[in-house]
C-alpha cells in the first residue's frame, strides 16, 4: 500500500526509460459508424407580372457514434516498475540487521544500504531513505509570516498593543523577496531515522544505526535535503510539510559526497558577485528567535552586530588613510557609533550609520577615500561583525546572564544534497 505524497513525473519517466528502452503511456481502441440522408426538393412557379421563382429545401441528417477505449499506465505504476528493478538504488531502507562485533566485522559488510563510503555516493547514484520529512527554515519562516500577515490583516486588534504589525511591515517586503529568490521550488531538510553518519579509519560512512548499536562510535545525524516543486506535491502542504510526518524519500544525489552546508536559495548564486554571503546571511537570519524572555540584561543582536561593524569601518578607514585621531575626537565618535545603533532594524539606517562614520573621520582627518575602497571596507566590517544585510530577519533580542542553563550545541548534522523524485509512505 503505497502512497504518494510527491512525485516528479518528468524525472521518473526519465529514469524508467533510461532502464526499459521505452515507457508504455496510451493504448486506445476506436471505432466509428455513421450515417447520412440528404434531401433535396425544388419548387418553381410564375406569377402574372412576376418573373419565375424558384424556392429549393435542402436538409441533411447525419448520425455518427464514436465509441474510444483508453487505458493510461498511471504514474504510480510506472513508479512500481521502476522499482522492482534490482540493483538500481545503491541505498534502500529496512535492511534491518543485526549490530556488529566490532569495527573489523562492520567493514566486511558488503550491503551498501548497511554501510557505504561517503566517496561511493556519486552524483546520479539513486538512493532511498527513510525520513521525518520538513521544510527548510527559510521556507518555514516565510510561510509561517505571510499567515501572520493574513491574521493581522483581518483582526488588527490582535497585534496592535504588542507592536508586532510593525515588525510585520518591516518583514513582508523581504519576504516577498525571498519568495522570488526561491523561484516557486520548496526546500525540505529531512533527518534519516535508519542511518547516522561515522567516522572509521579516518573514512566516513552512512551506517544504518541497529548495525552500529554496540560499538562506540561517535555519529553525526543524516540530513537529506534538497528542492521540490510545489506542483508535484499530492497533497497539501501543511498536512505535510509541517508536522514532522515520517516519509520515504527517493532521490538522486546532486553532489557527490556529503556536506557540511546547503542552501536553500538557488538563486544565491546569482547575488554573489555584489553580496558575497547573501545565502549565508539568510540561513543564518531564519534560525534566529523572534524574542526570549529570561532573567538577564536583554541586548538587540542587530546592534550588537551594527557597533562591532562600525568600529571595524571606522579602523579600517584610518588605516586606509594613515591618520589618527585624537584622545576627544576618538571619545566623541565613540558616542556617535552608540547613538547611532538603534539605526539597526533597517538597512537603510545600517547604511546611513556608515555614512556618519564616514563624514565624521572625513572631518576630522581631511582624508578622501575611493568609493570603490569605501564599499570594500564596509562589506568587510560586515563580514567580520556578522551584521545582517536584512535585519528585519534577524531583529531579535537575546537575554544574557540570566538563570536559565545554556543548551549544549547539538552535533552539528552532515548533509546529503539530492534531487527528490519521490516522497511517499
Amino acid at each position: 500500500m503505497r502512497e504518494f505524497v510527491y512525485l516528479d513525473e518528468v524525472s521518473l519517466r526519465s529514469l524508467l526509460s533510461s532502464q526499459t528502452g521505452e515507457v508504455t503511456d496510451t493504448r486506445s481502441e476506436q471505432h466509428v459508424e455513421g450515417s447520412q440522408i440528404n434531401t433535396e426538393n425544388a419548387v418553381g412557379f410564375k406569377a402574372p407580372g412576376f418573373s419565375k421563382a424558384d424556392f429549393g429545401s435542402r436538409y441533411q441528417t447525419s448520425n455518427s457514434s464514436t465509441l474510444q477505449t483508453s487505458r493510461k499506465a498511471t504514474v504510480q505504476s510506472w513508479f512500481g516498475e521502476l522499482h522492482r528493478i534490482d540493483g538500481l538504488r545503491l541505498v534502500e531502507p529496512g535492511h534491518e540487521r543485526a549490530a556488529a562485533a566490532d569495527e573489523a566485522e562492520l567493514l566486511a559488510i558488503k550491503d551498501k544500504s548497511t554501510l557505504v563510503a561517503a566517496g561511493d555516493l556519486q552524483r546520479g547514484a539513486l538512493v532511498e531513505f527513510r525520513v521525518r520529512l520538513r521544510a527548510d527554515p527559510i521556507f518555514h519562516l516565510g510561510t509561517m509570516m505571510t499567515e501572520f500577515a493574513g491574521i493581522a490583516d483581518e483582526t488588527p486588534e490582535m497585534f496592535g498593543e504588542s507592536g508586532a504589525l510593525r515588525q510585520l511591515a518591516a518583514f513582508m517586503p523581504i519576504n516577498r523577496m525571498l519568495q522570488r529568490f526561491l523561484a516557486g521550488l520548496i526546500p525540505i531538510r529531512c533527518e534519516a531515522l535508519e542511518h547516522i553518519v561515522a567516522e572509521i579509519g579516518g573514512v566516513e560512512y552512512i551506517v544504518r544505526k541497529d548495525s552500529v548499536a554496540g560499538l562506540a562510535l561517535a555519529g553525526r545525524p543524516l540530513e537529506i535535503v534538497g528542492v521540490t516543486e510545489h506542483l508535484a506535491y499530492w497533497k497539501d502542504l501543511r498536512r505535510v510539510l509541517f508536522s514532522d510526518a515520517e516519509f520515504t524519500i527517493l532521490g538522486r544525489v546532486a553532489r557527490t559526497g556529503l556536506q557540511d552546508t546547503w542552501t536553500a536559495i538557488k538563486l544565491g548564486d546569482l547575488f554573489r558577485v555584489v553580496a558575497p554571503d547573501f545565502d549565508e546571511q539568510i540561513a543564518t537570519a531564519s534560525k534566529i528567535p523572534f524574542g526570549r524572555s529570561g532573567g538577564g540584561t536583554s541586548v538587540n543582536v542587530n546592534e550588537l552586530a551594527l557597533r562591532h561593524a562600525l568600529n571595524v569601518y571606522r579602523d579600517l578607514l584610518l588605516a586606509k588613510s594613515g591618520s589618527t585621531l585624537s584622545v576627544d575626537q576618538g571619545d566623541r565618535l565613540a558616542m556617535e557609533i552608540e547613538r547611532l545603533l538603534p539605526r539597526a532594524s533597517s538597512a537603510t539606517g545600517q547604511r546611513s550609520a556608515f555614512q556618519v562614520v564616514h563624514d565624521t573621520l572625513a572631518a576630522d582627518t581631511a582624508s578622501m577615500i575611493d568609493a570603490g575602497e569605501d564599499s570594500l571596507m564596509r562589506q568587510q566590517a560586515r563580514n567580520e561583525s556578522g551584521l545582517s544585510l536584512f535585519p528585519a530577519l534577524s531583529n531579535a533580542t537575546v537575554t544574557i546572564g540570566g538563570n536559565e542553563a545554556v543548551e549544549e550545541q547539538a552535533t552539528p548534522a552532515r548533509l546529503l544534497d539530492v534531487e527528490v523524485v519521490a516522497i511517499y509512505w
